[in-house]
């Protein structure tokens, strides 16, 4: 999917909490440029196109962020295709119905590992994503790249009716607590690697994908304590929807979740529910 960046707009400095969870998002890339010793993990990546706005005026940094780290974002939204229609965003509170398909689409405003696990009627957590399929199961996505959960797939909802669960993490830090289950670390932790400037820190040992070899299921008590790593207030949500319409008048349907105070070790932590009646 086409990604998308752009600077915040006005005539005067805002402070942080002046700006909405999305303005916070899309601000990213402005105030990482500005920090002192932040540097672009990826320098030599292509620059997301930025979209033109007709005489723009400076660029608007959060007075709070300029000598900090960024906020960290992840926006999310739902694919509904109800009777074969090609899918389209819709509210998060949505009660899906027998026969829906839906997808998830998840983008960050950073790089930064994504984890995505989803619970079943047996109680137990399955790994969503990293999936072999993307970037040889690597999860450390590509800032203002968007991504769909499941890859190449979808949920379809039976005439079961009852409650699906899913559970996002976006960290600058890998999650240990999943990295153990998902990936195979084929040397000990005692060989660190310095990471660049301001980029995510990367495992001490090269990775190996074994999502197909799990012999630990992932129960809600793992779930909970990594639900719990995370301090709430730290959290601004906002839902957007057509009559709120965001850079260059795009309309969409989407939560934005940010996480004002994100440092290096910054997450953002997020529970969906997709009710089925």
């Amino acid at each position: 999917m086409k990604t998308y960046h752009f600077l915040i707009l006005a005539a005067t400095l805002l402070p942080a909490q002046d700006l909405t969870p999305r303005e916070l998002f899309f601000a990213a890339p402005a105030i990482k440029a500005k920090a002192p010793g932040l540097q672009p993990t990826r320098p030599n990546a292509p620059k997301p196109p930025r979209i033109r706005i007709s005489d723009p005026g400076p660029p608007v940094i959060p007075a709070a962020y300029i000598s900090s780290q960024p906020p960290l974002g992840l926006r999310y939204s739902f694919l509904l295709s109800r009777a074969n229609d090609p899918y389209r965003e819709v509210d998060a509170a949505t009660a899906f119905r027998s026969g829906d398909r839906l997808k998830v689409t998840v983008e960050a405003n950073d790089d930064a590992y994504l984890y995505v696990i989803a619970r079943g009627s047996s109680g137990l957590w399955k790994v969503l994503f990293p999936v072999s399929e993307v970037a040889n199961g690597d999860n450390l996505i590509q800032p203002f790249r968007r991504y769909e959960v499941p890859n190449g797939g979808r949920f379809y909802f039976d005439d079961q009716a009852g409650e699906e669960k899913l559970f996002l993490v976006l960290t600058r830090k890998p999650e240990k607590n999943f990295e153990d289950l998902i990936y195979n670390i084929t040397q000990p932790e005692s060989q660190p690697v310095k990471p660049a400037a301001g980029a995510p820190a990367r495992p001490a040992a090269p990775k190996t994908f074994q999502l197909a070899g799990l012999t630990r299921p992932i129960d809600d008590a793992l779930v909970g304590k990594v639900r719990n790593d995370l301090i709430a207030r730290d959290l601004v949500f906002e839902k957007v929807d057509d009559s709120k319409p965001g850079p260059a008048q795009q309309k969409e349907t989407a939560v934005y979740v940010v996480n004002k105070n994100a440092g290096p070790n910054g997450k953002v932590i997020v529970d969906l529910k997709l009710e089925h009646k």
